[in-house]
């Protein structure tokens, strides 16, 4: 039986995403139809990539120093998965900013504990809403949607604006 522990990561941390393996087959993709998304059939195979982690690396720091959040699952010194949100993007409103699990792991519960990890951050940052620009596959879109996201057509939170390709999805957090 796998044990995994989760726990909330440092700048140093950070470096052992590298251990994460992004590799997907995507069969579904999701693209903006006007105010609703529209789900549609493509056959894409995403590799792991090295250099994806250090491009985003960086970014990552700074944002930690500036005082957003990162949390990771660990299979012994292995991390499987790592989540991170950035306070305050605008009044009440919080963003995920990362969240990857590493292809073995993926349908164990990893990604929604650490998304659990997530909204509790925000609820105590005092944040009344989750904000997230996510990739338009089946898994990512679907992932985010069995969490109370809805497609946010027109927002204006993107994390990159030379993304144009990303969902943005927005839940309104309980108290």
């Amino acid at each position: 039986m796998i044990q995994i522990e989760f726990r909330k990561l440092s700048a140093k941390d950070l470096e052992k995403v590298h251990q994460i393996d992004l590799s997907e087959s995507v069969e579904k993709m999701y693209r903006p139809a006007g105010d609703e998304l529209e789900a549609y059939d493509d056959s894409v195979e995403v590799s792991s990539d090295p250099a994806f982690w250090t491009k985003l690396l960086s970014w990552w720091k700074n944002e930690l120093n500036a005082g957003a959040e990162a949390f990771g699952a660990f299979d012994g010194e292995n991390m499987t998965g790592i989540a991170m949100i950035k306070h305050g993007i605008r009044d009440g409103v919080d963003q995920v900013i990362a969240m990857y699990v590493s292809a073995e792991y993926r349908l164990s519960g990893i990604a929604k504990s650490l998304y659990f990890e997530l909204e509790d951050s925000a609820k105590a940052s005092g944040a009344e809403q989750l904000f997230v620009s996510t990739t338009p596959t089946g898994s990512a879109v679907g992932f985010y949607l069995s969490q109370g996201f809805q497609f946010d057509a027109g927002s204006s939170c993107s994390i990159d604006e030379d993304e144009d390709y990303e969902i943005p999805m927005v839940k309104r957090l309980k108290r």
